[in-house]
């Protein structure tokens, strides 16, 4: 599993990531990584910090 932030803008760069994406990736016989499912999900900030209070170990490094 991979998950990423992001949003899509036009001109200057959005102030916030409004967007989290999640990819299920897989290794091929060849070696090879293939994403197998993707899903985009807007991001609901006052869940992500309970979750971060309940679970320390969710918050990303760059977030840290």
């Amino acid at each position: 599993m991979v998950t990423s932030r992001g949003d899509t803008y036009k001109g200057s760069r959005p102030k916030k990531l409004t967007k989290i994406q999640t990819y299920a990736v897989v290794r091929e016989a060849d070696g090879q990584w293939r994403i197998a499912a993707f899903q985009n999900t807007k991001r609901k900030p006052l869940l992500e910090a309970i979750s971060f209070r309940t679970a320390p170990g969710l918050i990303l490094a760059a977030q840290k």
